[in-house]
């Protein structure tokens, strides 16, 4: 009970903190007649980095691309990779030297992946169409891999403790 709170408190205020930090960003911004003519694809990227290290790399291409992205601690690592259309991506790692890779490419694709811990490892490639995918790692040195191709998967990989591997490919 105490261990669910404490992960549904420590949720709440990443959200409060991303959402927060994305607000003082955008009061920030002013529009430029040079920029007018420039359209939105719809994309967007809420990125916060609390802690020293954390290193984050987002490539977003075609439209209508959706992220959050959360790194807390120290030495954690997102690589993430949207193209296609409609995806959307939320990453939250707490702890210290995680790293996740995120690949979508596709329609409707839906992935998560929270990592609490040191030392977990993630990796979620989708293409195809409306595949979903979360990865929860808790603890230390897990590694999980999920590959969806195709049309409608799901996959859900809950890791607890140390030295967990997990692999999952649909097709």
């Amino acid at each position: 009970m105490v261990r669910n709170a404490q992960r549904l408190w420590r949720g709440a205020l990443a959200a409060a903190l991303l959402l927060a930090c994305a607000a003082s960003q955008a009061a920030d911004l002013v529009s430029e007649a040079r920029y007018s003519s420039i359209r939105p694809s719809g994309s967007r990227v809420d990125l916060a980095q609390i802690g020293d290290d954390n290193r984050a790399t987002v490539d977003q291409s075609g439209r209508d691309q959706h992220l959050q992205l959360l790194q807390q601690r120290d030495g954690n690592t997102a690589n993430i990779n949207q193209g296609g259309a409609y995806n959307a991506a939320a990453v939250a790692q707490y702890g210290y030297n995680n790293y996740v890779q995120l690949d979508q490419n596709g329609r409707y694709n839906q992935a998560a992946a929270t990592q609490i811990g040191t030392g977990n490892q993630a990796s979620v490639v989708q293409s195809g169409a409306y595949n979903q995918a979360f990865v929860g790692q808790y603890g230390t040195n897990n590694q999980a891999s999920v590959t969806q191709n195709g049309f409608g998967g799901k996959v859900t990989v809950n890791q607890y403790g140390s030295g967990g591997t997990a692999t999952v490919t649909q097709q």
